[in-house]
């Protein structure tokens, strides 16, 4: 199930359900009841991502350090995050992909391990790696991606989940999730050498997620 989930987002998210039909059967059908349904998927989206170019830099890269450093990248949305949870292995994935910009789209991957639906709610650091697993990935305007080469260090942030059992939803939070970054969106290409300066610099991307009513993916 993970690599599948690995693949580019977009491919990802054309395998979504966009309905789900649940039906109640009962012999005597004149007293069925409806099942339960889940109201729609609603969520809010927010990210800055603060670049910095560390001092060292700055005789031997002057073009980077006063073009990069001190930018800013912001993302702010509603109802624009594709997002679903699968479950098997014992495990919980949420898959996030935010679409309010045309080709710039980040992405996050959750795993929460040896865990079913059953186990929460529940909170969890995003910081321990022995219960969570984030990865994550942004899509650029040049038709290029940049993935996290598998669960990416977490500096900061707390998730907070719920399940409604009656209707197979999860809703929650991310709070504060931060980790370090290797591009600056607006001018990133495929052939950018600057990773490796930008994240030793400190530069880093802040999430904040609400979200409510995510559906199992079919």
């Amino acid at each position: 199930m993970k690599s599948i989930l690995l693949r580019p987002a977009k491919h990802l998210f054309s395998l979504l359900a966009l309905s789900l039909a649940l039906v109640s059967c009962n012999e005597d059908k004149e007293n069925d009841e409806p099942a339960a349904q889940a109201g729609p998927t609603e969520t809010e989206f927010s990210m800055v991502d603060s670049i910095k170019v560390d001092a060292r830099y700055r005789d031997s890269y002057p073009e980077l350090y006063n073009e990069m450093n001190g930018q800013t990248y912001k993302v702010a949305s509603k109802n624009k995050t594709d997002v679903f949870f699968v479950e098997e292995d014992n495990e919980v994935v949420i898959l996030f992909e935010d679409t309010s910009k045309v080709n710039a789209n980040p992405w996050l991957a959750i795993t929460f391990k040896n865990r079913t639906v059953n186990q929460l709610p529940a909170t969890f650091s995003a910081k321990d790696g022995a219960i969570v697993c984030i990865e994550n990935g942004q899509s650029f305007a040049d038709g290029s991606r940049a993935l996290s080469p598998g669960c990416d260090v977490m500096l900061d942030g707390i998730i907070t989940l719920q399940y409604d059992k009656a209707t197979d939803v999860i809703s929650g939070s991310i709070s504060k999730l931060k980790y370090g970054l290797e591009y600056y969106v607006p001018t990133y290409t495929f052939s950018s050498r600057n990773g490796n300066m930008l994240r030793a610099s400190g530069s880093n991307r802040n999430i904040n997620l609400t979200f409510k009513n995510i559906k199992r993916k079919k």
